[in-house]
C-alpha cells in the first residue's frame, strides 16, 4: 500500500483557476485538472527561473519529488495547449506560507509581499494546516468567476 502523500508548501493560491480556449472549435474534450503543487513547481522554475535543487528546498520536498511534480505539470500544460483543452487549477495535498519572501526584492510573481516561511527552522511556524484539497467542481468555478 502506497503512504500517504507529504504536503507540499505553497506560496500562495493561483490568481486565476481556469483557462479556455479562445476558439469555439477548440476544445470540448476533458478539461485537464492541474494540482496546486504542480502550478507552484512550474512557477518556481519557469517563472522564477530557480534551479530544481533550490525549487524543491522551497517546497520541501526532495529533489526527485520535485522533478516529478515539474514534469507532470509540464505535461498537462503541453497537453492543454496542443489539444486546445480547458485547463483547470486545483486541489492537492499543499500548505500555504505566511510571511514575507525570503528572495532578495521578493519573488517577480508577488512581489516583495510574496507569501514565504518567516525566518527561523520553519517548522510549524506560519502554516496553515495541511489537508487534502479536492479538485474544485465545475459548479464552484462558475460560481467564483461570477462572484457568487
Amino acid at each position: 500500500m502506497p503512504r500517504k502523500a507529504k504536503c507540499r508548501r505553497v506560496c500562495g493560491e493561483p490568481v486565476c483557476r481556469r483557462f479556455l480556449p479562445q476558439s469555439p472549435a477548440a476544445g470540448g474534450g476533458e478539461p485537464v485538472q492541474l494540482s496546486v503543487e504542480e502550478l507552484e513547481s512550474l512557477r518556481l522554475c519557469d517563472f522564477e527561473e530557480m534551479e530544481q535543487g533550490e525549487a524543491a528546498a522551497r517546497m520541501e520536498v526532495s529533489r526527485g519529488t520535485f522533478q516529478r511534480i515539474l514534469y507532470a505539470a509540464r505535461r498537462k500544460t503541453a497537453q492543454a495547449l496542443v489539444t486546445g483543452a480547458e485547463l483547470v487549477i486545483g486541489g492537492g495535498q499543499y500548505t500555504v506560507r505566511d510571511g514575507r519572501c525570503s528572495r532578495p526584492g521578493g519573488c517577480r510573481f508577488r512581489g516583495v509581499h510574496c507569501r514565504e516561511a518567516p525566518s527561523g527552522d520553519g517548522i510549524g511556524e506560519g502554516l496553515s494546516a495541511c489537508r487534502e484539497r479536492p479538485a474544485a467542481e465545475e459548479g464552484s468555478i462558475q460560481e467564483r468567476e461570477n462572484g457568487q
